[in-house]
């Protein structure tokens, strides 16, 4: 009899949290504050991020000190927030910082020891003794850097050595002798951009080393080591563009300039570890050439590129192996002065999405074609006299493509969605006041179901986040009422997508603070032991034991996780009580 009474109560109470999850899924939680009290005229930055593994955020702010900008972490299943700069010299700030790939460390610029210079340094993320990694600059300051991805090395450039002679160097990311990677540089030569390959072996890196007037390109082992030239042969007045891009899997890189012949640039590729370099833009009609922006294919395939090859003036979308081979047009020939502006791939390598006045002169469209060549299908649909897309991305799984456009009143931004080859649009932002716009900033969770953006829908200038379904659907908005003068300025969505910082003056005019929300509530409220997790042996069997009347350790033990933050017992009962208070369906 005992048994079919608790049976029947740990039934009951499994039935009623499905149906409190459910309802809780669709109403948006309270944004919480992760960036803990500021000093008197203190803000958090517009540099913030999560770790690559969620659990933690990292930001910078003049938090202690006004007017001091330091580097924060904050354990976001505790709140527990660690100042973790080291010491500062009066005057100098931290600027901005990158975090390891595998979330262990986070890397960082200021001019922490000497005001004006900046030098690069790294820190565990939990905090603790921070390296310098730039070794104590002779000259100038380190300009940029980047982390490998196996997170073993920072590669960065600066005029450490000789003043305004820009060269390229790596050092490992807990500390160590930094290694010039770029070799001699000509007098008033520099490096202009680098890359690492994926494998974390090597370096890719454009500059003016050999002679001052033109660009080249060249590779390094990461830890040091001769540099391979990799652009070949340049014809008398000829340069590389600084820019150029590593196929995914590492194995070619792409790159344009007018090597072969002055004043026509071309598009060529070439082996990651060097070898004859081969044209793959095709012929170029005399005044023609291949414009900035191309694009390689996650496959690693195909590249996708824009030019006026063919007729100067109209600049066209085209395709082509790698490796090289025939090139097709996707886009069709456009109108007398038209062209197309932008490009993206597919996730799948299978699509090119683009934008163009291919139609009308000054009339911008969007438009998609299947990369390995195919009719071209409009997706943005009709457009109102004077309207544009203005900008798209696509969906991680390569099934929707999300734009922008006053497509249906001129000045009045609007975010729509459309099926990736092709069909009806749909308006996901929804109704606005008058003067309501959508930001560009909108972002995809990484299932792909939905779709987080930025505007003042509700009052002007008041801009607030909403979250709403890729095919349609209601729109939430998950940051609160919007208040007259305040605003959220920027957000950034959690790897597993769960999660949401954003900044904003929401407690006080212009005082920018640092917030968490999850995008619509979600399954996370379960969380008891605060280990950013739900599991069935853990939050779910103290769940079940406290519907039991279990209380005490025996409530808690052998059900914490590994990672569990609330551990005792009282902490517990208090966590359960207030999720079954929160939950409770109206």
């Amino acid at each position: 009899m005992l048994i079919g009474r608790m049976t029947r109560r740990v039934s009951g109470f499994f039935v009623a949290m499905v149906i409190s999850v459910a309802w809780w899924s669709g109403v948006s939680a309270q944004p919480v504050k992760v960036s803990g009290t500021l000093a008197l005229n203190g803000d958090v930055s517009s540099e913030f991020a999560f770790s690559p593994d969620g659990q933690y955020a990292v930001f910078i702010a003049d938090k202690d000190t006004a007017g001091k900008y330091e580097l924060y972490s904050v354990r976001l299943s505790t709140g527990a927030i660690a100042n973790i700069t080291g010491v500062v010299v009066t005057g100098g700030d931290a600027t901005d910082f990158q975090i390891s790939p595998d979330s262990t460390h986070v890397v960082f610029r200021g001019d922490l020891v000497t005001v004006g210079v900046s030098e690069l340094f790294s820190v565990p993320i939990t905090g603790g003794a921070r390296a310098n990694l730039s070794s104590a600059p002779v000259f100038g300051s380190v300009l940029g850097f980047r982390i490998s991805p196996d997170s073993a090395r920072v590669v960065f450039w600066g005029d450490l050595v000789v003043d305004n002679s820009f060269g390229l160097f790596s050092a490992p990311i807990a500390g160590g002798a930094r290694t010039t990677l770029s070799g001699s540089i000509v007098a008033n030569g520099y490096v202009s951009s680098f890359l690492i390959s994926p494998d974390s072996t090597r370096v890719l890196f454009s500059g003016n080393l050999v002679t001052e007037a033109v660009v080249e390109l060249f590779s390094a082992p990461i830890a040091g080591g001769a540099r391979t030239l990799l652009s070949g042969s340049v014809v008398a007045n000829g340069s590389m563009s600084p820019t150029f891009q590593l196929s995914p899997d590492g194995a070619r890189v792409v790159f344009m300039g007018d090597l072969v012949t002055d004043t026509v640039t071309e598009l060529f590729s070439v082996p990651l570890t060097g070898g004859a370099r081969t044209t793959i833009s095709g012929s170029v009609v005399a005044g023609g050439n291949v414009a900035e922006g191309f694009k390689i294919s996650p496959d690693s395939t195909r590249v996708a590129f824009t030019g006026d090859l063919q007729t100067v003036g109209l600049v066209e979308l085209y395709s082509v192996p790698l490796a090289g081979g025939p090139r097709i047009n996707l886009s069709g020939t456009p109108v007398a002065n038209g062209g197309v502006t932008e490009l993206r791939i597919s996730p799948n390598s299978a699509v090119v999405v683009f934008m163009g006045d291919l139609e009308t002169d000054t009339f911008t469209e969007l438009y998609s074609a299947p990369i390995g060549g195919g009719p071209r299908t409009k997706l943005s649909g009709t457009v109102v006299l004077n309207g544009d897309v203005w900008g798209f991305q696509i969906s991680p799984d390569s099934a929707y493509v999300v734009f922008l456009g006053d497509l249906q009143a001129t000045t009045t931004f609007e975010l729509y969605s459309v099926p990736i080859g092709g069909g009806a649009r749909v308006k996901l932002s929804g109704s606005s006041i008058l003067n309501g716009d959508i930001m560009e900033d909108y972002q995809f969770t990484p299932d792909s179901a939905r779709v987080i953006f930025r505007g003042d829908m509700q009052l002007n200038e008041a801009f607030e986040l909403y979250s709403v379904p890729i095919d349609g659907g209601t729109r939430t908005p998950i940051t609160g009422t919007p208040v007259l003068g305040r605003a959220v300025t920027s957000f950034k969505l959690s790897p597993d997508g769960t999660q949401v910082l954003f900044l904003a003056d929401r407690a006080a005019d212009q005082v920018f603070e640092l917030y968490r929300v999850q995008p619509l509530g979600g399954p996370l409220v379960l969380d008891i032991d605060g280990d950013d997790r739900v599991l069935a042996l853990t939050d779910l069997l103290m769940l079940t034991r406290y519907q039991l009347g279990i209380r005490g350790s025996a409530l808690i033990v052998n059900a914490l996780g590994v990672n569990a933050t609330v551990t005792t017992a009282p902490a517990i009962e208090a966590r359960i009580r207030t999720l079954l208070s929160s939950v409770s369906p109206p």
